[in-house]
């Protein structure tokens, strides 16, 4: 009868103490990367394409992607007077696999592209969001 007892203790231990080993999410969406910029910079806003054909895409038209797997939206801001790309992805993984093909710096699952030898976005991209380069 003890032996049940300390198998259904450990088990219920295993359950609640391997809760909290698991991968929590690192994702961040649009409002809160927007929040963290504009807090950071007051000035920097999202910039609209002209038509619904011109902008960043994550697919280009030859179905072929732009910035790798798992891209699921992207768009481009403007700091100061200077403009960069913002895509995001659905893994921190695949945000910095991006980062590391393309030479860029990335936030969880965000990736700054045209960031790279611009020294106002790197000091930007480095203060709002702490962004690294793989």
């Amino acid at each position: 009868m003890n032996f049940k007892y300390l198998i259904l203790v450990f088990l219920i231990f295993s359950l609640f103490f391997g809760q909290g080993c698991t991968k929590k999410s690192n994702r961040v969406d649009k409002l809160m990367m927007l929040k963290m910029a504009q807090e950071f910079d007051p000035s920097v806003k999202p910039i609209l394409p002209k038509d619904m054909n011109s902008g960043l895409k994550c697919l280009k038209e030859s179905g072929e992607l732009n910035y790798g797997v798992g891209c699921m939206g992207a768009f481009q801001v403007l700091v100061g007077k200077l403009e960069m790309g913002v895509i995001e992805f659905e893994s921190e993984e695949q945000a910095k696999e991006a980062a590391r093909n393309i030479d860029q710096y990335y936030y969880r699952n965000w990736l700054f592209d045209d960031v790279r030898n611009e020294p106002t976005l790197e000091y930007f991209v480095k203060g709002a969001f702490k962004a690294e380069r793989p």
